[in-house]
């Protein structure tokens, strides 16, 4: 829309009789155009196969960036899969512990009723259930506690049923440790995910590098006027441009070479990443044959500390023996059956963790 059609002198020579103009309109004062235009570069300096090179690394990023994310999601719930089971094994282990104390308070009443043994014993015995009764009110808690984090890891209700089962008993033999390390070098998301970032960086120096260089470009389009003036209001036009900033500051040198010192750093970054990985794959490697031997150890001193409370209690029954004997044989069972328990679970622990950090979870 203009203010005034445009119009143009046209300096007729004057008719005596006749009123001629001394303007001849150019155009409508309104009036509407449509244009159709396509730009084809033809020539960037490598500008956009660097930028196309450079979006395929980011998406490689983005996927071992993924799983990352994914395996340790992954261990967060095989840990708080394990702590349900260790939690009701530690509440199972509490009961145990005070069914015998219970057992053996049951021989000191028996005991007291025939004026075998002084008041002290059956005090002590009592004093040493209520310890073992708050002790499974806190097992038990934490047994329900362990379930409702697995619960909230799995988007469900705190208070939802929780049926886990045992994991697999048969495991087997550990791994050498160079060959972990390798398959970890090559696995692991977190090499490839630096890889990517640094590839991606280098395409994005070279991106601005292209900037450097001409750029040339075709320019096609169409157009119409409605315009009632124009005597042809379809109008084609074809252009070629070229467009080159000579000098800019070297503006575009400076951010390639920025680009390029931070895709040397990810690189450098990478090596980093590469040593604190064999790091860990070396010490969950040893938290597995650390639990493995404790496992071994619990088991064999478990039936010791068993045998252990049976004679004492045999011994108690007899008059040889001391009620103190007893709660210590007891304690010291109670002890071995955690220790027991907990190198259990740290075995099936350190072999998901291990797994982890070769990357194969």
């Amino acid at each position: 829309m203009l203010s005034r059609e445009p119009a143009a002198l046209i300096g007729l020579p004057s008719i005596p009789g006749i009123n001629l103009p001394d303007q001849m309109p150019l155009s409508e004062r309104n009036y509407a155009t449509h244009a159709l235009q396509a730009t084809l570069p033809v020539y960037t300096g490598g500008r956009i196969s660097a930028a196309v090179n450079a979006a395929e690394a980011g998406v490689q990023a983005s996927g071992f960036e993924r799983a990352r994310s994914e395996q340790a999601v992954k261990l967060d719930v095989a840990e708080t899969y394990l702590n349900v089971l260790r939690a009701r094994s530690a509440l199972a282990a509490a009961e145990r512990h005070l069914a015998a104390l219970d057992a053996h308070a049951a021989d000191v009443a028996e005991l007291g009723k025939q004026g075998l043994v002084a008041r002290n014993d059956i005090l002590s015995v009592a004093v040493a259930q209520a310890d073992a009764r708050q002790r499974r009110t806190q097992a038990r808690n934490a047994a329900e506690l362990a379930a409702a984090a697995y619960n909230r890891l799995l988007g469900r209700p705190l208070d939802n049923p929780v049926d886990v089962a045992e994991p697999a008993s048969d495991m087997p033999s550990r791994p050498d440790i160079a060959a972990l390390e390798a398959r970890a070098r090559g696995q692991r998301p977190e090499i490839a995910l630096l890889g990517a970032h640094a590839e991606a960086t280098d395409h994005e120096a070279e991106m601005e590098r292209a900037g450097t260089r001409p750029q040339v470009g075709i320019k096609a389009a169409v157009m119409h006027e409605d315009n009632r003036y124009r005597v042809n209001q379809d109008v084609a036009q074809l252009m070629v441009g070229v467009q080159w900033d000579i000098f800019d500051g070297n503006v575009q040198r400076r951010r390639a070479d920025a680009a390029t010192a931070r895709a040397r750093a990810a690189r450098e970054r990478q090596d980093d990443a590469a040593s604190l990985i064999a790091l860990e794959v070396r010490k969950e490697w040893l938290a597995v044959g650390e639990a493995d031997e404790r496992l071994a150890t619990t088991r064999t001193a478990l039936a010791q500390a068993d045998e252990n409370l049976r004679v004492a209690r045999d011994r108690y029954r007899n008059g040889v023996g001391t009620h103190t004997e007893v709660l210590d044989a007891e304690a010291l069972r109670s002890l071995t059956d955690s220790n027991h328990l907990n190198a259990h679970y740290d075995l099936h622990l350190a072999r998901l963790r291990l797994k982890k950090a070769v990357g194969e979870l």
